[in-house]
């Protein structure tokens, strides 16, 4: 990503952070705007509270790393901006967005809330619609079958933001798609602690802990044991689990739900809870797992 603010050698004490003036007020924050939000943040240095504010605020913003920039105005140097923006005290922001200002607020904001003022304003700016569009489109190659494409998509996209979440576990997942559980478990290993329950992630997680465990059985050798003795119940639970490795998860789950619909506490419930971990590695909003769980509820409740 290309940073409007230029590197570390700048004015400000990190890339994120410009402090702006009437000179450079139409670059650094009008035309920095029209491709990643920007905000202004009028301080002054007799201000009090701007002495705690304006820490936070650089924390917060240097913490989304590039996707939304700071602009700092000191009024007493830049009266003309002061006055057009009419601002009768510090501290206050105004949060710009395609070369026009959105919104502003005044006075100290807990950590927390900007936290969240910052993660709205990304969900809807244009990089957020893209990166929401590029998801979609690897999540789908990945339903194809097509991992190593969709790894090329997650890939670009931790390249733009390397904390994008669901990218990590979508990467993590064409990992173990293509039988590299090493890297993949390493990757997940770099998740946050505070991120290692997403559903993301918990559905990457779930399709490693799945992969680690596949059956070494083949699918023709397992079939041929069904042929002979349909109520082999662990040949059953053997070959879904062989199906869902190889990309065959609607098939996989129908074998499960085949030994729930005879014997729904086989092997104390065994099959039910591979059910479960089937339907949480594929999410839980998946077509497949929706349908599953409405056919469970018909085998359980009937």
């Amino acid at each position: 990503m290309t940073l409007p603010f230029g590197n570390k050698s700048g004015a400000g004490p990190s890339p994120y952070v410009k402090e702006v003036t009437v000179q450079n007020f139409m670059q650094d924050v009008i035309q920095s705007s029209l491709t990643t939000p920007v905000l202004v943040y009028f301080t002054a240095a007799w201000c009090g509270p701007c002495k705690q504010f304006g820490p936070l605020l650089e924390k917060v913003v240097n913490e989304a790393k590039g996707r939304v920039l700071l602009a700092r105005v000191d009024i007493d140097k830049s009266p003309q901006i002061a006055q057009q923006f009419r601002i009768q005290s510090v501290p206050m922001v105004y949060i710009f967005s395609q070369g026009q200002p959105l919104d502003a607020f005044s006075g100290v904001l807990p950590e927390s809330q900007l936290k969240q003022l910052v993660a709205q304003l990304l969900s809807a700016s244009p990089e957020a619609e893209m990166a929401k569009a590029t998801l979609e489109t690897a999540a789908q190659l990945l339903a194809e079958g097509q991992a190593a494409q969709a790894q090329e998509a997650y890939e670009a996209l931790l390249t733009e933001d390397g904390q994008n979440i669901e990218a990590m576990a979508g990467l993590a997942k064409c990992l173990v798609a293509q039988g590299q559980l090493e890297g993949a478990e390493a990757l997940l290993q770099q998740v946050p602690q505070d991120k290692q329950t997403h559903e993301s992630v918990a559905a990457a997680k779930a399709a490693l802990s799945l992969a680690k465990a596949a059956p070494k059985g083949n699918e023709a050798t397992l079939r041929k044991a069904i042929a002979s003795n349909p109520l082999d119940h662990q040949a059953h639970y053997d070959l879904a689990g062989v199906l869902f490795a190889s990309g065959k998860q609607e098939e996989a789950i129908g074998e499960l739900l085949a030994i729930i619909a005879k014997n729904k506490d086989w092997n104390e419930g065994a099959a039910r809870a591979q059910l479960l971990t089937f339907f949480e590695a594929l999410g839980h909003t998946h077509p497949l797992t929706m349908q599953g769980r409405r056919k469970l509820s018909s085998i359980l409740f009937s």
